[in-house]
């Protein structure tokens, strides 16, 4: 069985990736019409401007010298890392249970960073300066941010041997979750109560969207929220954040490309905001 999954997710993992990523695109972009989590202004503006980000993010992707996954397969090509040594000692189960959680420890880590470094936050700032949360909110990030993440993520996935197979079947948790996780969907609250502690939420990622500094740095996790709960940054969401985005970001320019593109760079820390302007 192992190795059959293993033959599968190295032969079609990318096509896999690829093909859940716009049938969950499509799916929760329907579901959050029909049961939103509550209204979304400006939605025509920010769908071009997201758009714009993720075509960025796409057309970019090929200039990362190294992805997570090939770094996987150098470090077990040579026979680094953690799990590359003692892989053959353990069962399949317990590699793969083991190789998901690290990778989501890695993925919590580098979030956190782009929250405390203040360069890295200059970039990820862009996503957190959208004006409202839903599907397309998934992708919209500054194309350079993805450089910051590999700097990273990388030798961490060396030190630990993190099995290229299970990182991208990791991959394909991740574009699940994280899609529905920024999708405005309202789910009932039975299911979310208890599905909140085994995969991110809408409920708990919306809370990461507050414009409340308190609430912004709660929730870090993308796919599985227990690293959250080990380091004290969960907050299960049962108080929805009262507004969205970035205090100091609330003019119209937080959904202008051109803008978005050159905001790290540039001294602006605050933009007008409608009140100010009277």
């Amino acid at each position: 069985m192992g190795i059959c999954m293993q033959d599968l997710m190295l032969a079609e993992g990318g096509n896999l990736q690829f093909f859940l990523f716009f049938l969950c695109l499509i799916i929760f972009a329907l579901a959050e019409r029909c049961w939103p989590r509550r209204t979304t202004p400006g939605y025509s503006k920010r769908i071009t401007t997201n758009a714009l980000l993720t075509l960025s993010n796409v057309v970019l992707i090929p200039l990362v010298p190294i992805s997570i996954v090939t770094a996987g397969f150098w470090a077990e090509s040579q026979g680094y890392g953690l799990i590359n040594n003692v892989a053959h000692q353990i069962p399949v189960v317990v590699v793969i249970i083991t190789t998901l959680l690290l990778r989501g420890f890695i993925s919590f880590f580098t979030h956190l960073l782009n929250h405390k470094v203040p360069m890295f936050w200059r970039l990820h700032r862009v996503h957190h300066m959208d004006s409202a949360l839903d599907v397309s909110s998934t992708v919209r990030f500054h194309p350079l941010e993805m450089f910051i993440t590999t700097l990273v993520s990388v030798p961490l996935v060396v030190v630990l041997g993190l099995p290229p197979w299970v990182l991208l079947f990791y991959e394909l948790f991740d574009v699940c979750v994280t899609l529905f996780s920024h999708s405005n969907l309202r789910l009932p609250k039975r299911i979310e109560k208890w599905l909140r502690y085994i995969i991110v939420t809408p409920g708990l990622h919306t809370v990461h969207h507050s414009n409340n500094p308190m609430e912004t740095d709660k929730n870090f996790s993308a796919v599985f929220p227990i690293w959250d709960v080990i380091f004290g940054t969960f907050n299960s969401g049962d108080t929805p954040p009262v507004g969205l985005g970035l205090k100091e970001f609330q003019g119209d320019q937080v959904n202008h490309f051109a803008w978005l593109l050159i905001s790290p760079f540039t001294r602006t820390q605050r933009l007008p905001t409608a009140e100010s302007n009277h």
